[in-house]
């Protein structure tokens, strides 16, 4: 039983002296390589990561930004908007004055031409009251129900 222990022994540590000669050297080598691809492929993670965080920020800016600006927009839209909507009203005011005006000028000028024309109605009239009251010479009291019976007529007329 020594013996086979003893060989066991033998036996790993001549596989050691194999294995270090011929295979060490070229495992040791796979392993720094490996080693190397694993740094590397996180150096390249990190850097990932970084400009994933640059960009996320740099997006984020952008975002602002943009945000920032379609404010500005819609203010001064509706700052036009104001304005316009001001422009309108005083227009609307002018005009509104030009017709009340245009129309008071048109009521002037009725009135004076209702004030023609009753003053003419009122010549007509008196001159047919006269006209009446000389045809008939009457005394006072018919001169006087002659001119009541001529306004009643004017005024049913």
């Amino acid at each position: 039983m020594l013996a086979q222990i003893v060989t066991t022994v033998l036996g790993f540590f001549l596989l050691v002296a194999v294995l270090r000669r011929f295979f060490w050297r070229t495992i040791l080598r796979m392993l720094d390589e490996r080693r190397q691809r694993i740094e590397e492929a996180f150096r390249q993670l990190a850097s990932a990561k970084e400009d994933a965080v640059r960009l996320q920020a740099d997006y984020g800016q952008r975002l602002a930004r943009i945000e920032d600006e379609a404010r500005g927009r819609l203010q001064q839209a509706i700052l036009e908007g104001k304005r316009i909507a001001m422009e309108i009203q005083e227009e609307a005011r002018t005009q509104g004055a030009v017709l009340v005006n245009k129309s008071k000028e048109a009521v002037a000028l009725e009135l004076a031409k209702a004030k023609v024309t009753l003053r003419d109605e009122l010549a007509a009239m008196t001159m047919a009251a006269i006209e009446r009251i000389l045809r008939e010479r009457l005394d006072a009291e018919r001169d006087r129900r002659l001119v009541e019976e001529t306004l009643d007529e004017l005024e049913r007329g």
